[in-house]
């Protein structure tokens, strides 16, 4: 059973801190733990929680700007989703390290997407515990005495993101705890896997088609960048067969 997330809403409109509780309701994971519409007592508060919290939080507020409450909470462990209706503050958001970013106004359906994105990422994440040459054992956060078994040759590609790798298998997809380099590093003589792409490595074993800058894997593709072609394409041209006739 995966563990419920405390919530914290920081809006000074109560009517978006009702919907975001009437959104929050219908999921069943997360539930409310505080709400504030005044960012100065939000800031004290927080500042004492010792939990990891997840954060809705509004930008245009009176005495001190979401912006300015999320900087100032960059050393803590919290998780914080701007909810907002200013599109151009995006950037901003992510400076400070917000997982996601929720234009007002907002559905569930929009809610329930970018929560699960940030659940899936950054609370239900796998760290890599062990390995061998022929697969990785993982553990969920807070599941000590569950680990699961991926098979590398299982592998369809990997994708990094942030400080998250996430692996693709043809039935599951697994986000681990770890950095792309990192990956990279575990792989290198596996003579399967190559870096295409400064996000992606991929199995060769699964490729279908090149064309150009894409590769088919079957189930997905991917992007290939002109930093990481040529010795991509060097293996694929060792593995081709040419008539003899050609080479004549």
């Amino acid at each position: 059973m995966k563990h419920s997330i405390s919530c914290i809403i920081i809006d000074d409109d109560p009517t978006a801190i009702n919907i975001l509780q009437d959104h929050i309701a219908e999921m069943p994971r997360l539930k409310i733990h505080r709400t504030f519409t005044k960012p100065v007592e939000a800031l004290s508060e927080i500042s004492a929680e010792s939990n990891k919290q997840l954060i809705f939080l509004d930008i245009d507020m009176p005495a001190i700007s979401g912006l300015r409450l999320a900087d100032i909470l960059k050393p803590k462990s919290h998780n914080i989703i701007f909810t907002t209706s200013y599109p151009e503050f995006a950037l901003d958001a992510f400076k400070v390290r917000a997982k996601h970013y929720l234009l007002k106004p907002f559905n569930i359906g929009d809610f329930a997407e970018v929560v699960n994105e940030v659940l899936s990422e950054y609370y239900d994440a796998q760290s890599l515990v062990r390995e061998n040459e022929e697969a990785f054992f993982l553990r969920t956060n807070g599941e000590r005495g569950r680990l699961t078994k991926v098979l590398k040759k299982d592998i369809i590609y990997l994708q990094g993101s942030n400080n998250h790798v996430h692996i693709y298998t043809p039935t599951n997809d697994y986000s681990v705890y770890m950095t792309i380099k990192e990956m990279e590093e575990k792989l290198r003589e596996n003579e399967h896997f190559y870096r295409v792409h400064k996000s992606y490595m991929i199995n060769t074993s699964f490729v279908k088609e090149i064309n150009g800058h894409k590769i088919d894997l079957g189930k997905y593709e991917v992007l290939m960048t002109p930093q990481y072609k040529e010795a991509f394409m060097n293996y694929i041209e060792s593995q081709t067969l040419i008539s003899k006739r050609l080479r004549d």
